[in-house]
């Protein structure tokens, strides 16, 4: 879009975007008025190191003895887990209980901000952040703003001692707890094993009865792991069958991939992808990681293959399913590992039945399991015992150094924080601004209306002859004939280029005589004929103008003469040509009125005699002008048009086109008739270039008033169609 365009529809548009912008400011006003001014407090908060590498122990008992699990957490993730906590309801709670204000804790819950300081000591751009926790609080009176920041802070401290002391209770009392049980199984098993010493009279065990047993105790471990592997290759075995059972052997394909290596590298991907997701399937749940990640890759791999597909012409084929062929390979390796598995674990058998039967006595085994249940219960015991003491020890370290201690209480309140009005308005008169001529821009695309020359042109492919400017309402009366009564007018002017176009026109075809066609009522054709007649007898031409619309003649009315006999009284021999033509107050120009409305109008304007008629009166004028009705309503236009020289057409500017116009100019095409150009009415005054220079000649434009606000142009043709 040119520079000048964009001006003229923004200019066009001032009063609506004036308008959004005045309504915006307007609204920030009132709205910023009634904002309470806010004040902020900092107070600082750090987290030790216990805190934020606290571990998460498990105990898990298994076999009568105990193992221990820890996991530690992430120190993101814990720094994350402090701050929503200071921002919960049961500390701002507790806080407003402490200072015995007016607040509710979720309206206080609104004005606590939590985040980690900058480190000052860097002053790189995205430097490193500390463990250094700032509670911000906002409030309308700074007093009351420092004193809720650190209060909140010495709740939030207190608080998580509180659980952080009872969490270490809980923790010391579960493992003593444990420690208990521990020990009691120790007591029992050493008292067990004294028992069976003693009643058999055993002091020690020999030694080559102890390795016999360690061997024994190794191959009975061999065998349990052997029968694990067992069980779970039976296992995926009947997951790898499920799967089978589901897929088929042969699937439809695309052909034309299998040229791509691409295309190929992904089908095997995803093939193998599918296979490690059956077996991740058969040993863990959907949720745990490896299966997550599997079926994340498996996606990421379909979506590239679906992507890479779509670059080929394909046509489909039946071919082997990999994904079968694969879980069939998986399959037969299962039942491989199955067998193997079990004729292992039936080697085992036999090789433990042997060592079994080495063994001298049925005592010496029942004293090696006692003596194996008092080392494992000795083992869990200690480290029970451990866990313990580690426990007491962090206890007591977080008791005495404090879990979180405050750094710095907030002293003073910094504001009015937040935008100002001034920067409101600013931003409001930025954003308004673009919206008002982003609104406007959209309604002058969606505003299909014919405005311009260069709007006919598009919708027409014809040349604009002339732009009539419009015309105040209550001057309407003397448009119709404003060449003669205000000779000096914009208007008139807008006439004579008119007629200096059509002289043009005639010097270089010799178009003599010219018919004032319109698509449709209400376009202003008989103005524009008795205007262009009046301009052509003003230049010294001789001018015959021809009322040829006989359904609702307006000519005779325009220039004050009767209607008696005229055009359908010569067509039908009642009058001759002589007796019909009337002379008008403006030198060279006569009026031929269209006489009484006869019934076969068309018939008559189609007929033979019409023809002669326009050649008589060729050979007494230098220009025969016609008007005719709405080519689109009736034939009377086109009918005509066999007769006479060339055809200007006349559209009303402003008006929405439903296609009128291209099918009446198609109409003149099929009848092979020159259509000149065409005669723009009722145009924005802004827009006609004559009309806003002709201001710098003629300040006053003398008895008829003109107005550039662009009303609608009145004459006496369109009071009679829109009647």
């Amino acid at each position: 879009m040119k520079f000048w365009e964009f001006y003229r529809i923004i200019w066009k548009r001032r009063a609506m975007i004036a308008g959004l912008v005045a309504a915006t400011l307007a609204v920030i006003l009132v709205a910023t008025a009634n904002r309470p001014l806010k004040y902020e407090a900092v107070a600082q908060i750090m987290p030790s190191d216990a805190v934020l590498q606290r571990p998460i122990l498990w105990s898990v008992s298994a076999n009568g003895g105990a193992e221990q699990r820890v996991e530690h957490r992430d120190r993101d993730a814990q720094l994350a887990n402090l701050m929503s906590l200071i921002i919960s309801r049961t500390v701002a709670k507790r806080a407003i209980e402490v200072l015995d204000v007016d607040l509710s804790p979720e309206s206080l819950q609104k004005q606590i901000t939590v985040n980690t300081a900058q480190n000052p000591a860097s002053n790189e751009r995205g430097a490193s952040r500390t463990d250094i926790i700032d509670i911000r609080v906002n409030d309308s009176d700074p007093d009351r703003a420092v004193s809720l920041a650190n209060a909140v802070a010495l709740v939030f401290t207190n608080y998580y001692q509180e659980i952080s002391h009872q969490n270490a209770v809980n923790s010391i009392r579960f493992l003593e707890e444990e420690v208990s049980k521990a020990q009691a199984n120790l007591d029992r098993a050493e008292e067990q094993l004294r028992t069976y010493k003693k009643s058999k009279g055993i002091a020690a065990m020999p030694e080559g009865a102890q390795a016999s047993l360690a061997n024994l105790n190794e191959m009975q471990h061999q065998r349990d792991a052997a029968a694990a592997q067992l069980a779970e290759a039976q296992q995926r075995l009947g997951s790898i069958r499920q799967q089978l059972a589901r897929e088929k052997p042969n699937r439809v394909v695309e052909e034309g991939t299998t040229d791509s290596p691409t295309v190929r590298q992904l089908e095997t991907q995803v093939a193998t992808l599918k296979g490690r997701l059956v077996e991740a399937q058969s040993k863990y749940y959907d949720v745990h990681p490896t299966v997550v990640d599997i079926k994340q890759q498996l996606q990421d791999a379909q979506d590239k293959l679906d992507a890479e597909r779509k670059k080929f012409r394909m046509h489909q084929n039946v071919v082997a399913n990999p994904v079968y062929q694969n879980l069939l390979t998986q399959k037969s390796q299962l039942e491989a590992d199955v067998k193997g598995y079990s004729a292992r674990l039936g080697q085992l058998d036999a090789a433990l039945a042997r060592a079994k039967g080495s063994i001298s006595t049925g005592e010496d085994v029942r004293l090696a399991r006692l003596q194996q249940e008092f080392l494992d219960a000795q083992a869990a015991a200690s480290a029970v015992k451990e866990r313990l003491h580690q426990a007491r020890l962090s206890e007591k370290d977080t008791t005495e150094t404090g879990a979180i201690r405050l750094v710095d209480r907030a002293i003073k309140a910094y504001g009015p924080i937040g935008r100002s009005t001034a920067s409101y308005l600013f931003m409001g008169l930025i954003l308004s601004l673009l919206v008002g001529v982003g609104t406007a821009l959209t309604l002058e695309t969606l505003d299909n209306r014919i405005r311009s020359n260069m709007d006919v042109e598009q919708l027409l492919s014809l040349p604009v002859n002339a732009l009539i400017p419009s015309m105040t309402g209550r001057n309407a009366p003397a448009l119709p004939k404003i060449t003669y009564l205000d000779p000096l007018s914009p208007l008139a002017e807008a006439y004579r280029f008119l007629r200096t176009d059509l002289l043009l026109s005639a010097a270089e075809s010799g178009c003599q005589t010219v018919m004032i066609a319109t698509a449709k009522p209400g376009q202003g054709g008989t103005t524009t004929v008795a205007n262009l007649a009046i301009s052509l007898a003003m230049d010294g031409k001789r001018v015959v103008l021809v009322d040829a619309d006989m359904r609702r003649p307006t000519l005779h009315r325009i220039f004050k003469s009767k209607n008696d006999f005229g055009l359908s009284s010569v067509l039908t021999g009642d009058k001759n040509l002589e007796e019909v033509l009337v002379s008008t107050e403006i030198e060279n120009l006569l009026l031929l009125p269209a006489g009484p409305t006869p019934t076969n109008p068309s018939e008559l304007l189609g007929s033979q005699k019409m023809g002669d008629l326009i050649a008589q009166l060729k050979h007494g004028a230098d220009f025969v002008l016609l008007d005719t009705p709405s080519a689109i309503a009736f034939t009377d236009t086109i009918v005509v048009s066999r007769w006479i020289d060339g055809v200007l057409l006349v559209v009303r500017a402003n008006q929405v086109p439903r296609g009128a116009e291209l099918q009446v100019r198609k109409l003149f095409n099929k009848a092979n008739v020159k259509i000149l150009g065409v005669v723009l009415n009722d145009v924005q005054p802004t827009s006609v270039d004559s009309y806003y220079y002709h201001s710098h000649y003629y300040p006053s434009t003398g008895p008829t008033t003109l107005a550039l606000s662009g009303g609608k142009g009145g004459s006496l043709d369109e009071e009679q169609e829109e009647s």
